[in-house]
């Protein structure tokens, strides 16, 4: 009886719907455009907030980078007569080969290890000369750091097991090392305070990220240089050990540093932080003072996720005001419509309907218009999307929670204003209402 009983209102609803066509279009407009909004707007965001955590986890997001520091009591000394007191002593600091292995060894997660020893020098090409720093590093430092090769190809591992003098430069030390030049095959040479090495071009590299991440030594004026020459680790070693010489403004500065860098790349982004407790602990095992700093690059990508949520609920606020004025004018029509059908009301009063009966009535219609234009909505939104995605190439993600979402609002909102029309309808007196014309 009762499953009759909603049919024959949901049949009275569509008729009453067929009757006034352009009205239920232009009624059901305001909340299509609602949820066509709540999707279409979700999507946009959410597709630029993938690009840029992509972007930045493209940086880095899923490596700690460690650098050797001068440890406190060394720094102190700094207000002495440096070249006195290094005239007599050497700092020894900062990080070693075997902090490189201990991590690898103790802490869970870890994908790979890069060392990095970095040394301040001049690179010669004819008579062009320019501020670098030389990098020893392992093959793999390209991929491990999202560098792109401009013109040749990266040290290798044969390079690095027989130490050989091939050398990677970077793209702005070629650009002001060779000024347009091919530099491929061509030879540089590199010096120091203590001496001189020739190197053979192979390739130029692009690094991708910003200073922040680039190792990290400064020129006389304290600015980070990027004019970089990549040599194999061994060779490195090999021909300059772990001692450093450097005089600049007058100082001389003695130093013995094993690594100057160690990059500690993850399995996935959300190890990162939960590992650095193990890092530090694996890092203070036999030293006295702490002579190294952590860099986590994806404190970067916890500070876009939230300003996407910010974004995202700055985005629902527009979609949902638009939602609002689509029940707004349900509303409107609602009551608009139980005034023309006041008579009707009457005879289904008298001939029984009770005021409980009117209200499911007027609701039934109202949630009908809801539900029809939630669904064009729903339909418009994704392929609006599709449409972006696929034929602007943009990104464009519509994610299951904002189809939810925007399709939950416009029943709740149908529900909301169509209920006072409806208990308007229903408490209607059934003498007045069959006297009204």
């Amino acid at each position: 009886m009762h499953g009759f009983f909603f049919i024959r209102i949901i049949q009275v609803g569509f008729k009453s719907l067929r009757l006034h066509k352009l009205r239920s279009m232009l009624t059901m407009l305001g909340m299509i455009i609602g949820v066509w909004a709540v999707i279409t707007l979700v999507a946009i965001g959410e597709g630029a907030s993938h690009d840029a955590q992509e972007a930045i986890k493209s940086l880095g997001a899923k490596n700690v980078i460690i650098r050797s520091i001068k440890p406190p009591s060394m720094r102190t000394q700094m207000h002495g007569n440096w070249e006195s007191f290094f005239r007599r002593w050497m700092a020894v600091y900062g990080l070693k080969r075997q902090d490189a292995v201990q991590i690898k060894k103790t802490v869970p997660g870890v994908k790979r290890v890069l060392p990095m020893l970095t040394k301040r020098m001049n690179a010669v090409h004819g008579v062009r000369e320019v501020d670098c720093q030389l990098i020893g590093t392992f093959p793999y430092y390209p991929e491990f750091t999202q560098a792109e090769m401009v013109v040749g190809q990266f040290l290798n591992e044969e390079e690095e097991n027989s130490k050989v003098s091939s050398c990677v430069i970077s793209l702005p030390l070629a650009e002001r090392l060779f000024a347009g030049h091919n530099p491929l095959l061509e030879k540089i040479v590199v010096r120091g305070y203590e001496s001189s090495q020739v190197f053979q071009v192979k390739g130029v590299l692009q690094e991708r990220v910003d200073a922040e991440k680039l190792p990290q030594l400064a020129d006389s004026l304290g600015r980070t240089i990027t004019a970089n020459v990549y040599v194999p680790l061994s060779t490195f070693n090999a021909l300059y050990g772990v001692k450093n010489v450097d005089r600049s403004v007058g100082n001389l500065k003695l130093e013995a540093v094993e690594l100057t860098e160690i990059r500690v790349e993850f399995e996935s982004v959300e190890q990162v932080l939960s590992s650095l407790p193990l890092i530090h602990e694996a890092l203070r095992a036999g030293r006295d003072e702490r002579d190294f700093e952590i860099v986590v690059p994806i404190r970067e990508l916890n500070a876009l996720q939230k300003q996407k949520a910010r974004d995202t609920r700055m985005l629902l606020y527009i979609a949902c005001i638009s939602l609002l004025v689509g029940g707004i004018g349900i509303m409107n029509i609602m009551l608009a419509t139980v005034t023309e059908r006041t008579r009707e009301i009457g005879v289904r009063r008298a001939l029984g309907a009770t005021r409980r009966d009117i209200t499911i009535q007027f609701l039934v219609e109202t949630l009908m218009l809801c539900l029809f234009g939630g669904c064009v909505g729903v339909i418009g939104g994704w392929l609006f999307a599709a449409f972006r995605h696929n034929i602007l190439e943009t990104t464009t993600i519509v994610t299951e929670w904002s189809v939810i979402l925007a399709f939950g609002l416009s029943v709740t909102v149908g529900l909301i204003f169509g209920l006072y029309p409806a208990r308007r309808a229903a408490l209607l007196d059934p003498i007045e209402a069959l006297r009204h014309s």
